[in-house]
């Protein structure tokens, strides 16, 4: 439709007093449209034209005597004494606004929305109401919905910077950085743009991966301002991200010797040393921060993931909850408490925190947007589209609840990365396999559900576990064969082994070397099979070199692309020698007994709750954990004698 019928859609609408109506006509022409004159000048007719006054029913001093009462510890008393107002005089839109916005400021945020939402109502073009129904999702980490909000906002007020900066904010919370980015670059070009405003700019910029352009606008800004410490700061967080922990370590000095009193300067400079394995140093510096503002969420939140990677899970747990109790919208610390609790088995409590995920910054996956609504298990909606996140390992832990959700759906399209496809097809052929980004209206998909979403649905307790079989997915039988031809084991055991973890953040943490593993490596009567999902083949050619030990890799696998071709690998072996990584999952699902190298500090994730040294979520895998962080030579000796007595029997 051409931008002129759209206006004409418009006009009718609001003739119509179909406001709302005609204000979303007007967001789809400003998203299509955004640099259009015309848009400007028509938004500014229609305003004109069809926007209430206000009545001024209190005066300003009457209204600041409110906000004295709130001030005071009075608005209890404040709201009841407005609602009886209202009672008596229903259509005062200046009241509805008030009693939503004090609502809002007791946190009552439930009524704050009906009287917010009713303002909206009784005068739909009135800016400074969106503004407040924005505020108050916001709070309640209704982000998506504050989004919506705020983009009538901006329709109403289109040369508004500030509600440009809040929509780049919003953006840039929603993990949506490009789209932040693109209104931060609009901002910036005014040069009187304020240095909050420079600031999440170049916070944005970090997130999005762009540290070199924020090191090179904030090296820009340092020539006019040397004695911000925002500024130092911003650049050791570019840097730290960067990983060159020493030039990170100079700037957060730099800026804490300009500023001793910013307690986010030695938050910073802890997680710098804490990446140089500087552990004291950096839980000194939490400390000093928290000695400046003791409900600073960031030094309470890495204390607790220090607590939790030394498996003191419980001191984690009281950590992260009073981090939540001092901060609203701490996504981070609700996303980590849910792993603690899961950790520990506490599916109620965790699963509703598992929901924050996708506010975490520390989460890498991304929502899926569509209007489609959310399944649940009584849900009338039956023909469902299941869509992955995370990585291959967290999306084969996912999938052993296909298993229970396909008896409940009629029809189930599944996007998942394509590697999985041929072995979910095998275990449940009726599955349709789906790309979410080419979404149709044509098909009969009425609801969504992310798969990380299934454990809340059907783990409620330990009990799930005790009904289930060690196995959730099988190998090819013909590639099996095949694969065992060209393998030639000598009548030895077959030990699958994988030794590294390429996760970019976390999989150093989780990755050995083969000389660590010569101890075990040495056992003789064992053809050690290379399962790597990466290029091995110098690391293979020089540990042979150096100790004549050969680890066999089938040279017609593709490990990384053919997983197919990889269960079928696992599933030749007698056993499998693995640490945290997608192969880990996969030995797991196929039921294979595996033994599972987990370190002690960072790696350790949610999943690998274990009884025993038996794994809860995969009862083949063994968990061998390191004892001090950072060294495997306890776990590597402990496997070593298991191996053994194993290859002995």
């Amino acid at each position: 439709m051409s931008i002129n019928l759209l206006f004409q859609k418009t006009n009718s609408c609001f003739v119509r007093n179909q406001q709302v109506e005609g204000l979303k006509i007007l967001k789809s022409i400003w998203i299509k449209y955004p640099d259009n004159p015309r848009l400007f000048d028509e938004i500014n007719k229609i305003i004109k034209k069809y926007k209430k006054q206000i009545s001024p029913t209190f005066s300003e001093k009457e209204i600041q005597e409110f906000f004295k009462m709130h001030y005071n510890g009075q608005t209890n008393i404040l709201i009841n004494n407005l609602i009886s107002i209202y009672n008596n005089d229903i259509n005062n839109i200046l009241l509805i606004s008030l009693i939503g916005t004090f609502y809002a400021l007791n946190k009552d945020y439930e009524n704050a929305l009906i009287y917010q939402k009713l303002a909206i109502e009784r005068s739909p073009l009135e800016v400074s109401f969106y503004l407040n129904l924005y505020e108050t999702l916001n709070k309640i980490d209704r982000l998506s919905d504050a989004l919506s909000i705020l983009f009538f906002a901006k329709i109403l007020s289109l040369k508004n910077k500030a509600i440009d900066y809040n929509l780049a904010k919003l953006y840039s919370n929603l993990k949506n950085y490009m789209a932040a980015d693109v209104i931060y670059k609009n901002l910036i070009r005014d040069k009187n743009t304020e240095k909050e405003v420079l600031h999440s700019y170049c916070y944005n910029l970090i997130f999005l991966e762009k540290e070199n352009e924020a090191i090179s606008f904030l090296e820009k800004l340092e020539n006019f301002d040397e004695k911000n410490h925002i500024i130092f700061s911003l650049l050791g967080f570019a840097y730290l991200k960067l990983k060159n922990f020493e030039i990170a370590e100079k700037y957060f000095l730099k800026a804490i010797n300009i500023n001793r009193n910013n307690e986010e300067n030695y938050t910073n400079l802890g997680n710098c040393y804490i990446k140089m394995n500087m552990t004291e140093e950096g839980i000194d510096c939490y400390n000093k921060s928290l000695k400046i503002k003791p409900n600073n969420k960031s030094a309470l939140n890495n204390l607790a993931s220090l607590s939790y990677f030394n498996n003191d899970i419980k001191e984690a747990e009281k950590l992260y909850s009073l981090s939540i109790k001092f901060n609203e919208n701490n996504y981070e610390a609700k996303y980590l408490l849910a792993q603690c609790q899961l950790y520990q088995l506490n599916f109620e409590k965790g699963w509703s925190n598992f929901n924050f995920r996708w506010l975490s910054k520390n989460f890498d996956s991304i929502k899926f947007k569509t209007n489609l609504s959310k399944y649940s298990l009584d849900s009338i909606n039956k023909n469902l589209i299941l869509w992955s996140e995370q990585g291959i390992g967290d999306q084969v832990l996912f999938i052993r609840f296909l298993e229970d959700l396909t008896p409940k759906v009629d029809d189930l399209y599944l996007q998942i990365d394509k590697r999985l496809h041929p072995i979910i097809k095998r275990i449940h052929p009726k599955i349709k396999f789906y790309n979410k980004d080419n979404l149709s209206d044509n098909t009969n998909i009425n609801s969504q559900l992310s798969l990380g979403d299934l454990g809340s649905l059907f783990v409620k307790n330990k009990s799930y576990f005790n009904k289930k079989n060690k196995s959730y997915i099988n190998s090819d039988i013909d590639k099996n064969k095949y694969l065992q031809s060209k393998l030639n084991s000598k009548n030895q055991f077959i030990c699958g082994l994988s030794w590294i973890s390429k996760n970019k953040n976390i999989g150093s943490s989780k990755s050995l070397a083969l000389e660590t593993l010569k101890p075990i490596l040495s056992i003789s009567n064992i053809t050690f099979l290379d399962l790597q999902y990466n290029d091995t083949k110098k690391e293979r050619e020089d540990f042979y070199d150096n100790n004549g030990i050969k680890i066999h890799k089938i040279k017609e696998i593709d490990n990384f692309n053919d997983i197919n071709s990889v269960i079928s690998l696992i599933d030749i072996c007698d056993f499998v020698i693995t640490v945290s990584n997608s192969n880990a999952h996969l030995s797991g699902a196929l039921g294979k007994e595996t033994f599972l190298l987990l370190p002690k500090g960072k790696g350790k994730l949610w999943y690998w709750t274990s009884e025993k040294q038996k794994s809860i979520w995969y009862p083949s895998v063994e968990v061998i954990e390191q004892e001090i962080s950072g060294s495997w030579d306890q776990a590597v000796t402990e496997l070593r004698n298991i191996i053994k007595g194993k290859v002995s029997e």
